[in-house]
């Protein structure tokens, strides 16, 4: 019969949640945007740039924030800690590879950081953006090279992938 202490630790160890804290998240999303610029893609005042402000904000005068302040602006900051995410997910599936190997992908990145800040207020002709970054994120999360996994990064469909030698288009 297992030890009951042993049980409840592992449970416990089960239970624990990662935290990362937006320092931390705002640098990494500082280095996507570095990153992306390296490779060409022009970042505007669009929907990056607002999101490195909010978590600028939060990392900096939001600790000094009133709690009125801090409740109209935390929906925004919740939007973009969501957002960044992929931005950073693309990055750091990528950033090993030869730029000259990333031309589809800096296409879609260029397509994909414009666009409604908020998904919310996106409508059927603003989704634009969203669709290439999620064609650039299925791409980076299928991309495992050490276990023979690779997105195949000038696809003819939205994104492809091969493994094992047999190619699947996603479209």
């Amino acid at each position: 019969m297992p030890n009951t202490k042993e049980a409840d630790k592992d449970a416990i160890n089960f239970m624990e949640i990662p935290v990362t804290s937006t320092e931390s998240i705002a640098q990494r999303y500082w280095a996507a945007i570095q990153w992306m610029e390296q490779l060409g893609v022009k970042i505007t005042t669009g929907r990056t740039s607002h999101y490195k402000r909010t978590i600028d904000y939060w990392n900096h005068e939001g600790l000094n924030a009133s709690d009125v302040e801090k409740k109209d602006k935390f929906p925004e900051f919740i939007n973009a800690i969501f957002e960044i995410h992929d931005f950073i997910e693309i990055y750091e599936a990528f950033k090993l590879e030869p730029a000259c190997r990333l031309d589809a992908i800096v296409c879609k990145l260029q397509k994909g950081v414009d666009g409604p800040i908020n998904s919310v207020n996106e409508s059927p002709k603003s989704t634009t953006a969203r669709n290439f970054m999620f064609e650039a994120l299925v791409a980076a999360r299928s991309h495992r090279p050490r276990s023979g996994v690779n997105a195949i990064l000038d696809a003819p469909s939205d994104t492809g992938i091969e493994i094992n030698n047999k190619k699947v288009w996603v479209e």
